[in-house]
């Protein structure tokens, strides 16, 4: 919420750090939670930790692009779909499911950042590979 705030009002590097503090802490629970043993609290934990990461991403992404940042806002996007593309082989259902209804979502904020950058070729093409690296399906942009 203070990152929201802070973006809200054009504090673009302070909405950056509130962030990407969000999607290290999110980012830490969910690999606690990851490796506890598996049980319905933990997966309750995950299936909260998974959108909490994905969101503090995509508003790193967004504070980057008002930044005029494209490259970085690219890195971020790209992290977390492999990030979901690694969640959605999980051994656990639950965790697949979760993974695979966020990764959906990734996938179609990425092929919009890449429409929205057609004069970069670098970013499509590092959007080409996030999308075809050891997807459930392989889409790619010509």
């Amino acid at each position: 919420m203070q990152g929201n705030y802070a973006f809200e009002q054009g504090a673009l590097l302070e909405a950056r750090d509130k962030y990407l503090l969000a999607k290290t802490l999110a980012d830490h629970l969910l690999q606690q939670f990851l490796y506890a043993q598996i049980n319905n609290n933990a997966i309750y934990a995950i299936e909260h930790c998974i959108p909490a990461l994905v969101v503090a991403s995509h508003n790193l992404a967004d504070t980057y692009i008002a930044m005029q940042q494209p490259e970085n806002a690219c890195k971020w996007l790209c992290e977390i779909h492999l990030t979901l593309c690694s969640l959605t082989k999980h051994i656990h259902y639950d965790i697949q499911k979760v993974s695979k209804h966020h990764y959906i979502k990734t996938s179609s904020e990425l092929v919009s950042f890449a429409r929205r950058y057609p004069s970069l070729p670098e970013l499509i093409e590092q959007v080409n590979f996030c999308l075809s690296s050891n997807t459930p399906s392989n889409k790619q942009l010509h």
